[in-house]
């Protein structure tokens, strides 16, 4: 059947265009996310299909589906709705077929004969990775609409993709409704679509009164009462698109109903003109929720074949029902009503009775069309329209289907809701433990499992509060006096320190083993575990030495070594280092021994970490971070184990100079398609290689994609590195003020019972190095009590480095350093013995970008005070030297610019060039040593100072005078000048005498006015 012509869009050009042009960008490499909102009716459908009408004609890849609102929907449903409709036709099978294994294993497509139905272990990636294929060979649009009903599993989705598509040939279109009771966008876990830069919203308002105007002259009218119809139809619509369109209808089939009000009338009132056999198909049709197959309506409505096709026929030639793709059960057409309005308004005019009927009526028609074959994909409706038809029993048994079908996709989020559902039922009414005649789910279908399924399946999805409430449920439901009661408490536990609530968790597995149980040992690793997250490593280690002798006495292995790892780590942060490595190396021999690889790949990731990180064994953690990797590759662990040791082995690269080999391992991880937590470590690692390497704008990419996919991810471990890392970039970027606002973010997270001085400490030198950056930039400083509780907390990790490990306490201690000097340069009179000491320290601990940055430091506090010009000559070369190896673009064009302003000559790299020639000083300059060479004149903000080159109004300055002219352009005082071009006060004024005289000005005002007409000349001759 052939969709009608459709009519002219009208009101929207301007929006048309920006979708039109994100179109353009992704055809040519340049991917991005458009974010259609509106209210109820606006036109966001209607907008969206003339750009799928577009795509198709320029030969794009169209994936076109749209959520359904029946509370838990199959996993990736718009998606899988999507796929089928363009698997229908020759052409897109064409298309899919390379991708038909994929496809399948995600349950996008039926298993085709002899197939192994196995599914999807990545449903993320394997989504992501097929999209971005079919992208390499054309361009394709992707469009989900009605987000505010999508599955969790299509929301992480849209997340993951724009994170990840880089130059793919991609565009998504998301429609979202807003009002009306619908979720918000923050609510679905989607507010970080907003922020990010390859997301363009577009927000569709109601159309103006000269739309209307159009709308209503589109086509003649016959002749009414109704003395002004375009202010009928304004007045009726306030500019929705839906109504108007209706009352237009309306109107123009001279139906009084147009005149007498509410859409409501209007609505019913079309529906009751329709023949009976058409007003059968619409009311089946308003508790579909979502797009019903032709076969679907035929054995809902009961209507013979040729009535159908009738009914159908003219309800589309009507425009109450459009054409749309298959239904989630298959079939060839797919139907739904034109808008949710009429769902809604129709539904709601149908009798109890009615409405109960129906609804029956679809999931055993579900039921038989599926009969003998894969029920995942209706599971979902299944369970809905079970439950709408009162039918508890068969409701209990879809629900359950439901929710394995979803964990089998590794759909978690989906899973929760679906057990939750089950558990609710079984809860609210007598339903037998197996009801149906020949389950799907081989589980017994009682509260309490049912809860501890709804807990997991939480847990796994990240939302571990949620596990946390509902495993607190499920152990309300016990009986003290159950010896399962211990195992589920410790359970509790688990998903107490996955979610941050270290004390919490202490408390349940304190509980755990006064309560006893077969679990004791496993009881112990676990407290051991929550007492180290809590930073209590004292008590961690007491406890993993209990822990240890009972796993060793069971002769548990996997306890033993897991035992181990958490006692060396401990020891390793308290005052015997040498016996926490002795530990971490055992625990690694007992899970190579053990045969468990997650096991293994635990205790390499905490001793890499140990080693590499607070330790300072930079060499020996990137050593064992590597062959880790390997061994964990080897044992089919790459994906996950693999990578996270990868990121632990480039951040270990970072620190100590070996950039270009942190790139390889970086590229080499993301080879492998992480996702989860292990892609979260990998992008952080990238984020802050790229940080260093001036890739500013790859860097908030990846920062984005941080926390973006983190979602609810409690705690500091990704947090405060992900802000310390912007508050690095956004210095890069010129935006101090900024940087503090991360920096006093970040220390918001580690005051909430985190206790991690290694990783707390970087954060605080960022903010307080942001600080002294705004006083250099004369940006407006922080408030009073941010800057106090920044020096507050820099002067504390002095006491916190003392209370640790000798190791560890050096390590911070020489961040206390640092923020201690960034105090006195935010204080005007920066400590050049200080950074001295600062550069010394990290050149002891083989750490060169941190040389370079105390030595760039120690130059400008010498040159400020005049004093030593040579030993900051020295200073800055060697900063200058660790940065052009490093390739360090941002800090190095730092390092020239102060070289420029001191007049301290540097070479000329390829990563900053340096035009030819470097005038002698002028006459007025501070004396320099005979063996520092002097640079070009010094480059203020805006505009740059320069040699004249052509003979102008600026032509008879001298170098020196023309750097002092461009810092009065740019508004500073004699004392500033002086500061920033380290000379005296007096010879500015000099300086100041004689530029005046030699322009003919009176006043700095003038004399600023000219520099600026000059410069403007000079970049836009004629202007």
């Amino acid at each position: 059947m052939t969709a009608p012509a459709r009519p002219p869009l009208i009101g929207r050009t301007a929006e048309l265009r920006s979708l039109a042009e994100l179109f353009e960008a992704a055809r040519a490499g340049t991917p991005g996310v458009a974010l259609v909102c509106g209210e109820a009716g606006v036109g966001k459908s209607r907008l969206v299909a003339e750009l799928v009408a577009r795509a198709e004609r320029s030969g794009a890849v169209v994936l076109a589906g749209a959520a359904v609102d029946v509370g838990e929907s199959p996993p990736l449903l718009p998606l899988t709705l999507a796929v089928r409709a363009l698997a229908r036709e020759p052409a897109g099978r064409a298309i899919v077929e390379p991708w038909r294994g994929e496809l399948e294993a995600l349950g996008l497509l039926p298993p085709s004969p002899g197939g192994t139905g196995q599914a999807a272990p990545h449903h993320l990636d394997t989504a992501g990775r097929v999209l971005l294929g079919l992208a390499a060979d054309r361009p394709v649009l992707l469009v989900v609409e009605d987000v505010q009903w999508a599955d969790r599993a299509t929301r992480d989705l849209l997340s993951y993709l724009t994170a990840i598509m880089l130059d793919a040939r991609l565009l998504v279109v998301v429609t979202h409704r807003e009002g009306g009771g619908s979720p918000g966008l923050d609510e679905l876990g989607l507010g970080g679509l907003r922020r990010h830069p390859r997301v363009r919203g577009i927000s569709l308002g109601p159309l103006d009164r000269t739309a209307i105007a159009e709308l209503v002259a589109r086509e003649p009218l016959p002749a009414t009462d109704v003395e002004d119809p375009v202010e009928l139809v304004w007045q009726r619509s306030r500019g929705n698109a839906f109504i108007a369109e209706e009352t237009v209808r309306a109107l123009r089939d001279r139906d009084p109903m147009a005149v007498s009000g509410t859409l409501r009338d209007l609505v019913l009132g079309r529906v009751r003109a329709l023949p009976e056999d058409a007003r059968t198909v619409v009311r089946a049709l308003s508790v579909a929720e979502g797009a019903v197959s032709h076969e679907l309506a035929q054995l809902v409505t009961g209507l013979p074949p040729d009535r159908l096709l009738t009914a159908v026929r003219h309800v589309v030639e009507e425009g109450s029902v459009v054409l749309d793709g298959p239904g989630a059960e298959g079939g060839d057409d797919g139907y739904r009503l034109r808008h949710g309005l009429a769902v809604d308004v129709v539904s709601a005019d149908l009798l109890p009775a009615e409405r109960r009927d129906l609804h029956r009526r679809y999931a055993a028609a579900l039921a038989e069309l599926t009969a003998g074959g894969d029920r995942s994909a209706v599971a979902a409706l299944l369970a809905h329209h079970w439950d709408r038809a009162g039918d508890d029993v068969r409701a209990l048994s879809a629900a359950a289907d439901a929710a394995s079908a979803a964990e089998r996709v590794h759909g978690y989020a989906d899973a929760y809701r679906h057990w939750r559902r089950v558990a609710d039922l079984v809860a609210g009414r007598s339903v037998p433990a197996r009801p149906a005649p020949q389950p799907v789910v081989a589980v017994g279908l009682d509260r309490p499992v049912s809860l501890e399924r709804a807990a997991e399946a939480a847990h796994l999805a990240g939302e571990h509060d949620a596990a946390v409430n509902v495993l607190q449920e499920r152990i309300g439901l016990t009986d003290p006096a159950d010896p399962r009661r211990a195992t589920l408490v410790a359970r509790l536990g688990d998903y107490l320190l996955a979610a941050g609530r270290g004390v919490e968790a202490e408390g349940a597995y304190r509980e755990a083993l006064r309560l006893g149980g077969e679990a004791h040992v496993a009881l112990l690793a676990g407290h051991a575990e929550a007492l180290q997250a809590a930073g209590r490593f004292a008590d961690a280690r007491d406890e993993a030495t209990r822990a240890l002798a009972a796993a060793r006495r069971a002769g548990s292995p996997d306890e033993q070594a897991r035992v181990l790892v958490t006692l060396g780590f401990s020891l390793a942060y308290l005052e015997d280092t040498q016996a926490g490595a002795a530990a971490l190396a055992e625990g690694l021999r007992v899970a190579e021994a053990s045969g468990s690889p997650t096991v293994l790949g635990s205790a390499y990731h905490r001793r890499a970490e140990l080693l590499s990180g607070p330790l300072n064994a930079l060499s020996e953690g990137i050593d064992l971070a590597l062959a880790g990797a390997e061994r964990l590759t080897e044992l089919g662990l790459g994906r996950t184990h693999g990578v996270r040791l990868l990121a632990l082995a480039a951040n270990g690269q970072f620190r100590c100079g070996r950039w270009d080999e942190a790139v390889e391992v970086i590229d080499q991880a993301f080879r492998a398609r992480p996702s989860g937590s292990e892609a979260l470590d990998i992008r952080l690692s990238r984020g802050r290689m790229r940080v260093g390497r001036g890739d500013l704008s790859g860097a908030a990419e990846d920062l984005d994609a941080v926390a973006m996919l983190a979602h609810d991810t409690v705690g500091a471990r990704y947090r405060v590195p992900l802000l310390t890392l912007r508050a690095g970039l956004d210095m890069f970027l010129g935006r101090p003020e900024r940087a503090v606002e991360h920096t006093v973010a970040g220390l918001d997270v580690v005051g909430k019972g985190h206790d991690d001085v290694w990783l707390e400490a970087p954060l605080i030198w960022h903010g307080l190095r942001a600080h002294a950056e705004t006083v250099r930039l004369d940006r407006p400083p922080p408030a009073d009590d941010v800057v106090d509780r920044l020096r507050e907390s820099g002067t504390g990790l002095h006491d916190r480095a003392r209370r640790a490990v000798p190791m560890v306490a050096g390590l911070v201690g020489v961040f206390a350093q640092m923020c201690d000097a960034e105090v006195t340069r935010a204080d005007g009179d920066s400590d050049p013995e200080l950074w001295g000491e600062v550069a010394a320290q990290w050149r002891r601990r083989d750490q060169p970008y941190n040389v370079a940055y105390g030595q760039l430091r120690r130059a400008e506090a010498l040159l400020a005070r005049r004093t030593r010009s040579r030993a900051a000559a020295e200073a800055l070369v060697e900063a200058h030297d660790i940065a052009a190896d490093l390739r360090a673009v941002p800090f190095l064009e730092e390092v020239r610019d102060l070289g420029r302003r001191a007049r301290i000559r540097l070479p000329d790299l390829p990563p900053v060039p340096e035009p030819a020639g470097f005038p002698a000083p002028d006459a007025g300059a501070e004396p320099v040593p005979e063996d520092v060479e002097v640079a070009r004149p010094a480059r203020p903000r805006v505009p740059p100072a320069r040699p004249p080159t052509r003979r102008d109004v600026l032509g008879s300055l001298t170098p020196r005078e023309t750097e002092v002219l461009a810092e009065i352009a740019a508004g500073h005082t004699n004392r500033e000048i002086a500061q920033r071009l380290f000379i005296s006060e007096k010879t500015v004024g000099i300086h100041v005498t004689h530029l005046l005289a030699k322009l003919g000005v009176r006043s700095r005002v003038q004399a600023g006015a000219v520099y600026l007409r000059a410069a403007t000349s000079e970049t836009h001759p004629g202007s």
